[in-house]
């Protein structure tokens, strides 16, 4: 049994090919369902910035291939692509990477704090769907708990936690003040309600909040006090501002470069400075190029990280100590979960058959002497030990945890050692 880690992300694949893969929430479960019945445990993590997929199994090929056919029903995914741009990672290198993803040390803003709930969603989907078993709630329990003392741990907690707010940062960057300038906001989701939080924290001048369902824009301008807009009005409303965020779900690009063009000439030489967290993209990247338009997407947000890179980097080198720690703990996990309760329930278990057997021996023989019953004793604990040497010292001669594991789990089904350890 080997637990793997498979998927690409945004260190491994442009977005122009990320956006490809983007998924609804209603199609993940049908994703699971489909893998069922042809792999062994999974965990299924879509986001905008990485497509991964968390395994324990014993037929690892098999197991791959079956995922290819899978994610090839909603992307038609094209072999070169997956050579290109998917990684797999297995054993201690798989829970590495599953703990760095966790703590926010994997995502493209260095502790962003929406990625663990992300990991747990997906977690919970998969439990839900019965795609988990003890192995992957161990490990997957174990990964929540690192990322929380992570986050508590080290600097990264209170570091820019979400693309939102590095958006923000970039806006601060680029007009030094946003006292005088007003924002739009197109798309009324979490990552849009929490940069309207930032702004209104930042001191905008004000801001509307556009979206297609406008209950959802009424809802988070009455808790911030922006304006709530029509998707369609929102648009027309970019002439007036000088900061545009979009996050918008759908395909096909909300504003084209035409668009932006139109714009640009109502508004006598005004910088117009674009956010485009959405994934896939909102805005046409050509409309970058076009005069006094400065267009940001969710993969340039990057360069803002850069300037607190000391502290940065002291936090990251203090959090991959704490989680190289928890993943020897989980490791040691995996070697003792089954391996010593199921050597010492085995012993257990022979011994009263030992001790049984004996004393039947001894009603039915209730002549013999004192130093003859000890030497028929002694004779059957030799018997005993040697009977259980061999299995005891080659269980913890196989090499891989995982295969300890399922050795150890076959004893127990073989010999009925009934009692289970609780997961933690």
């Amino acid at each position: 049994m080997k637990f793997i880690a498979y998927g690409m992300n945004h260190t491994t694949a442009p977005i122009e090919v990320r956006e490809k893969y983007v998924l609804p929430p209603e199609k993940v479960r049908e994703v699971l369902q489909k893998l069922k019945p042809k792999t062994g445990e999974v965990v299924f993590l879509p986001t905008c910035n990485r497509v991964e997929f968390y395994m324990a199994t014993d037929q690892v090929e098999d197991s791959l291939e079956e995922i290819h056919k899978v994610v090839n029903l909603f992307h038609h995914m094209k072999p070169a692509e997956v050579k290109k741009y998917f990684y797999l990672y297995e054993g201690p290198e798989a829970f590495s990477h599953l703990f760095r993803v966790a703590s926010s040390l994997d995502s493209m803003v260095l502790g962003e704090a929406q990625i663990l709930g992300q990991v747990k969603d997906a977690y919970q989907e998969s439990l839900e769907a019965g795609m988990t078993g003890t192995i992957l709630n161990g490990i997957f329990s174990r990964a929540f708990s690192a990322a929380k003392k992570v986050r508590s741990q080290t600097e990264i907690a209170r570091m820019p936690t979400s693309v939102s707010s590095v958006a923000v940062d970039l806006a601060k960057k680029i007009f030094r003040s946003l006292a005088e300038h007003q924002v739009l906001l197109l798309g009324a989701g979490e990552m849009s309600e929490l940069t309207a939080k930032y702004l209104v924290d930042s001191g905008v001048s004000g801001f509307f909040i556009a979206n297609r369902t406008l209950d959802k824009a009424k809802s988070i301008a009455q808790k911030l006090g922006g304006t709530a807009l029509a998707l369609e009005e929102g648009l027309k409303k970019i002439g007036q501002v000088d900061i545009v965020l979009t996050s918008v779900g759908g395909s096909g690009f909300l504003l084209t470069k035409t668009d932006i063009e139109k714009t640009m000439k109502s508004r006598n030489g005004r910088s117009l400075f674009i956010i485009d967290i959405g994934v896939p993209r909102n805005v046409d990247p050509e409309a970058g190029r076009l005069e006094s338009v400065y267009l940001y997407n969710i993969d340039n947000l990057s360069s803002i990280a850069e300037e607190n890179k000391g502290v940065r980097q002291k936090a990251v080198e203090v959090a991959d100590t704490l989680l190289k720690a928890e993943v020897d703990k989980l490791c040691s996990w995996l070697d003792t979960l089954e391996l010593v309760p199921t050597v010492v329930r085995l012993r257990e278990r022979f011994e009263a058959i030992r001790k049984s057997e004996l004393d039947e021996f001894f009603r039915k023989n209730s002549g013999l002497a004192e130093k003859e019953r000890k030497e028929v004793e002694r004779l059957t604990k030799d018997l005993l030990g040697k009977l259980l040497h061999d299995p005891s010292v080659n269980l913890k001669k196989v090499e891989s945890s995982m295969d300890r594991f399922e050795y150890a789990r076959m004893l127990g089904e073989i010999f009925s050692l009934i009692e289970r350890p609780k997961n933690d």
